[in-house]
């Protein structure tokens, strides 16, 4: 049995042995992070080009395109059916070609130009430091022990390993 023992001493090389101690010094770590950050705006007077609807004020006046649109169905209706039919078609023909005629030139498109004011944005990159950890060091036995962490520590948890042979 104490042959059993130790073996089992001889095959545990370490015993670990936990010491807290007070941080002497804590230090932040941080890193540079640079944004995008708009600072103002940069604007100016533009000209811009718009269509806007120009035919209107003509809409219950005939032209001569609503009278060229009028003879043209009136011929393409003398081209289909016969007698009496080829006189309805004609007059069918003739007032929607007058018709179709007129809405285009009421919804005749103009240019006209319009000044505008805009605005851009103006855009700086800042780079700043931010604090992403600390490193905490104490005084172990003549030597300097540190670790780091999220947060500032008030102790740190030392081992000490012990060989047993």
């Amino acid at each position: 049995m104490k042959t059993k023992i130790l073996i089992a001493l001889g095959l545990m090389t370490t015993l670990l042995n936990a010491q807290m101690i007070k941080v002497t010094e804590s230090t932040a770590i941080t890193k540079p992070y640079t944004q995008k950050v708009k600072t103002s705006e940069r604007c100016y007077e533009q000209t811009i080009e718009q269509y806007v609807n120009c035919g209107d004020r003509d809409r219950n006046t005939i032209g001569i395109d609503t009278i060229i649109g009028a003879t043209l169905g009136v011929v393409i209706g003398n081209q289909m059916g016969h007698g009496n039919g080829r006189d309805a078609a004609k007059i069918i023909g003739g007032l929607s070609g007058g018709y179709i005629a007129n809405q285009q030139r009421a919804q005749k498109r103009c240019k006209t130009y319009n000044q505008v004011t805009k605005c851009d944005p103006v855009y700086e990159y800042i780079t700043e430091d931010r604090v992403v950890g600390y490193r905490n060091c104490a005084f172990y036995k003549g030597q300097k022990v540190c670790k780091e962490s999220s947060t500032p520590l008030e102790y740190l948890n030392v081992t000490q390993k012990i060989y047993v042979h």
